[in-house]
């Protein structure tokens, strides 16, 4: 085990009663403990991490911050890298290509396909790149507006080809309709039905010569846009926002409702949640308006997943140690204790793989920040016993 806790006040990605428990950094123990069964020391800054449909592969995005504790925090422009790795049913994994894509600019949360749309196929996996916070190679901010070059890219999961591409930075839809650009697409979900959902956390907008306007919130692209958004037209059916303050940073679709969820960093003046969780309906996007938070007083959150029972997963950055938050369904927080006791580094955006028996695997990317030693960060995998879900409820 290696002590890593001080790396939590560098990071992004990045119930209502309960803000006085987690303020002096406790919340109640989930009953079953998660088991640490295995721990990869091998990744440059791993930000999330994604299985790919048939559940055989994960892909981990390496998010490659420069590594200068001097410097401000910012993601090295051209740095970043996918790697694909084969896991089995008890987190033993293969490196079966630790630079499957290479050349990207802050790779960060991952999405799969569920659906054909025409242009791309069912498994296809969509991945963020190319946001804020942007440092060249030394380190220093990248002030040059015209550098933002805010995207999502799809690509095949079988040989790493990037098949096409959606803007979100200068130009774009997204641009024109909020009046900048996405800054920082920090999270991506897929709905069954193939709609698409992405948060713009806002964080790094400052960084720019002049600042861009602060636009955080939460996108839903209808899948009849997604390929006409890829092939540089303006959809017929357009994208929906629901703004949200406070660097809104994981965002996932509760497999019982199909209610979006949206979680946020916190941390700041930005956020009267204080860190809080967000459930997003087909109405709030039509209105387009800001909700009360489900949760708050959480602290500092990143990443978010659910199990396809409906248990929500969401990672805490603003604590030492680190943890993971457990929400079962109608539920509240609850904090999942580890054995053994592993301190967990800036925990991100988690993803919850289901096993036959009941069983779940928990995969956690661990952003440790201004690190300065590149590809020995780690992906920490996480046994969660059958039984697990039903002891919450």
């Amino acid at each position: 085990m290696k002590n890593k806790a001080a790396a939590h006040t560098l990071l992004l990605s990045i119930g209502v009663l309960l803000g006085a428990a987690l303020a002096a950094g406790e919340l109640p123990a989930y009953p079953v403990k998660g088991q640490v069964v295995n721990e990869l020391h091998l990744f440059d800054n791993p930000e999330a991490v994604i299985f790919s449909l048939d559940g055989r592969y994960l892909f981990v995005a390496n998010t490659a911050v420069h590594g200068n504790a001097k410097k401000p925090f910012g993601f090295t422009e051209g740095a970043g890298s996918i790697s694909k790795l084969e896991v089995g049913p008890r987190g033993d994994a293969r490196i079966v290509d630790l630079h499957f894509i290479n050349h990207l600019t802050a790779p960060l949360g991952m999405a799969v396909l569920p659906v054909d749309t025409g242009l791309f196929t069912r498994g296809t996996i969509f991945a963020p790149v190319g946001s804020a916070p942007l440092s060249d190679a030394e380190g220093n901010p990248i002030t040059d507006r015209k550098r933002l070059k805010t995207k999502i890219i799809a690509f095949n999961p079988d040989s790493g080809e990037i098949v096409g591409e959606i803007n979100l930075s200068w130009g774009s839809y997204f641009a024109r309709k909020t009046g900048g650009p996405v800054v920082l697409c920090n999270a991506l979900a897929f709905d069954d039905e193939g709609n698409l959902y992405f948060t713009d956390t806002g964080f790094g907008a400052d960084q720019f010569d002049p600042p861009i306007p602060y636009n955080g919130g939460t996108w839903k692209v209808p899948v009849s846009a997604i390929d006409e958004l890829a092939l540089g037209k303006n959809p017929k059916q357009e994208p929906q926002f629901v703004p949200n303050p406070g660097w809104p940073d994981g965002v996932e679709v509760s497999p019982q409702t199909g209610n979006v969820w949206v979680n946020t960093v916190g941390g700041s003046s930005l956020d009267p949640s204080n860190g809080g969780i967000w459930e997003l309906t087909p109405a709030d996007f039509a209105a387009g308006k800001p909700v009360a938070p489900r949760y708050r007083d959480l602290g500092k959150l990143d990443g978010l997943d659910f199990s396809a029972r409906g248990t929500q997963f969401d990672t805490e950055i603003g604590f030492s140690p680190n943890f993971i938050v457990v929400v079962p369904p109608n539920g509240n927080p609850m904090e999942l204790k580890l054995d053994p006791p592993v301190e967990l580094s800036g925990p991100a955006d988690v993803v919850v793989k289901g096993l036959e028996d009941g069983s779940l695997l928990l995969v956690v990317p661990e952003l440790t920040a201004l690190d300065p030693t590149p590809w020995n960060d780690d992906v920490t995998i996480i046994y969660l016993p059958a039984g697990f879900e039903s002891a919450g409820r």
